[in-house]
């Protein structure tokens, strides 16, 4: 799995937001852009990272990895 710097910091926004639409606001995206770029990710590394609900988001277990990793790479 590859990712970029804005895929790593749109995750983190929207998985510290608990959602798409203010983590998209947060890095500068528009929400159909962020859709798409999760989206992308989930199908790269053939893994559902955010749990979709009414009442917002949630980081899968592998998702709860990625954002781990992704803080240790943009804190560097």
């Amino acid at each position: 799995m590859r990712f970029d710097l804005t895929d790593l910091r749109l995750f983190l926004a929207v998985v510290d937001a608990g959602s798409i639409t203010h983590g998209a606001a947060d890095v500068g995206l528009s929400l159909p852009a962020a859709s798409e770029r999760l989206r992308d990710m989930e199908a790269t590394g053939e893994v559902v990272l955010l749990r979709r609900g009414r009442r917002g988001i949630a980081p899968t277990e592998a998702g709860e990895m990625l954002a781990h990793h992704a803080r240790t790479i943009l804190h560097q």
